[in-house]
C-alpha cells in the first residue's frame, strides 16, 4: 500500500458534510485492556473519568479527564488505561460522507487491509481548514459533551429515524470542533495558560463551589472582564457558562447514578435555588430532572 496516497482529501463546504455513526458507546476499561491498531473511520473518545495514555504514529500524549482524543483513519494508535480499577469513555465511530459501515469492519485486519475503506479527510472551503490536526483537545465544551451523550444514547436507543437524528447532532458536534480548532489559534497568554488549566480542573472536581466571576478572576488575579476574555480564548465559552455545563454534567451522572432527591442533587452540585436548578436543566436537556432521571434507568 502506498503511504503517500493517506488520508486522502475531499474538499467540501460544512454544509456537504453527511456524518454517519458506526458505533458509539459509553464504556469503561480497565488497565488490562489496550489497543494497537488502525481504524477505517474517525473516532470522538472523550475520557469522562479517569487518565489514558494515547501513543499515535509515534507521538505520546497524556489524556487525563475532561479531554477528547481524535484518531483519524490510517494512522496507527495505541491506547493505555492508567487509572485503578478503570477510566469511563464516550466513544463514537463516524464517517463524514455517509459511509457504510456494513460494508466493511471498523478496525483494520493488518494481515489484509482495504486501501478503499479508508474514510475521506475533509478539507472545508472556502476557509482551507483541514479538520482534526490536532489529535488531543485537552478543554472541550460542555457543549460538545452533551452533543456526543446525546449521540450515544440516540444510536443505542434506535427509536424511529434516529439515523437522523445522529445525523443532526454529529453535525452541530462537528461545527463545535471547527470553531474550537479556529479559536484554537487564539490562544490565552502563556502567561495564564497554566493558571487557567487548573481553574478548569478546580471547576470539574468542586463544581459546588460558588464559582463568581470575582472568585475566578481572584484564582488567576487578573481583572474579571480580562479572566472572562482568556477564558473563551481557551475553552471557547465564556467561564460562568463552562461553570454551568459542569454541574449539569454532574447532576445528570447523580440523577442516572444514586436516589439522591433532585432538590438535594441541586444543592450538591452548587444550586442554592432548586427552582433555578431546575429552570436551567431543562435549558439544557429539554426535559426536566425527573423524566431524566426515569428515561436513564429505562435504556
Amino acid at each position: 500500500m502506498d503511504n503517500a496516497a493517506f488520508p486522502r482529501l475531499r474538499a467540501a463546504a460544512l454544509r456537504d458534510l453527511s456524518p454517519v455513526i458506526h458505533w458509539a458507546r459509553q464504556h469503561f476499561r480497565s488497565p488490562q485492556f489496550k489497543w494497537s491498531r488502525r481504524i477505517y473511520d474517525f473516532e470522538l473518545l472523550y475520557v469522562k473519568h479517569g487518565e489514558i495514555r494515547a501513543a499515535i504514529e509515534g507521538e505520546s500524549f497524556l489524556v487525563r479527564a475532561g479531554s477528547l482524543l481524535v484518531l483519524t483513519p490510517w494512522k496507527h494508535h495505541r491506547i493505555e488505561v492508567l487509572t485503578e480499577p478503570h477510566a469511563e469513555l464516550l466513544g463514537v465511530h463516524f464517517d463524514f460522507f455517509d459511509g457504510a459501515a456494513a460494508s466493511h469492519a471498523i478496525i483494520v485486519d493488518e494481515h489484509n487491509p482495504n486501501p478503499d475503506a479508508f474514510s475521506d479527510m475533509p478539507y472545508l472551503t472556502p476557509d482551507n481548514l483541514i479538520l482534526f490536526t490536532e489529535p488531543h483537545l485537552p478543554n472541550v465544551s460542555p457543549k460538545i459533551i452533551a452533543l456526543l451523550e446525546n449521540v450515544i444514547q440516540e444510536w443505542n436507543e434506535r427509536h424511529r429515524d434516529y439515523d437522523s437524528v445522529c445525523k443532526g447532532l454529529m453535525l452541530q458536534l462537528i461545527a463545535l470542533l471547527v470553531r474550537h480548532q479556529s479559536e484554537h489559534n487564539q490562544m490565552p497568554h502563556p502567561k495564564h495558560e497554566r493558571k487557567l488549566l487548573e481553574l478548569v480542573q478546580a471547576i470539574r472536581t468542586e463544581c459546588s463551589r460558588k464559582w463568581s466571576s470575582a472568585e475566578m478572576a481572584k484564582f488567576l488575579l487578573v481583572h474579571e472582564d480580562y479572566m472572562s476574555k482568556q477564558f473563551k480564548a481557551m475553552m471557547g465559552v465564556g467561564p460562568n457558562k463552562f461553570v454551568q455545563g459542569v454541574r449539569h454534567q454532574e447532576a445528570k451522572r447523580l440523577l442516572r447514578e444514586t436516589d439522591h432527591t433532585v432538590e438535594w442533587i441541586a444543592g450538591a452540585v452548587g444550586y442554592e435555588d432548586f427552582h433555578y436548578f431546575s429552570r436551567v436543566f431543562r435549558k439544557w436537556e429539554g426535559m426536566s430532572a425527573m423524566q431524566f432521571r426515569r428515561l436513564s434507568r429505562t435504556v
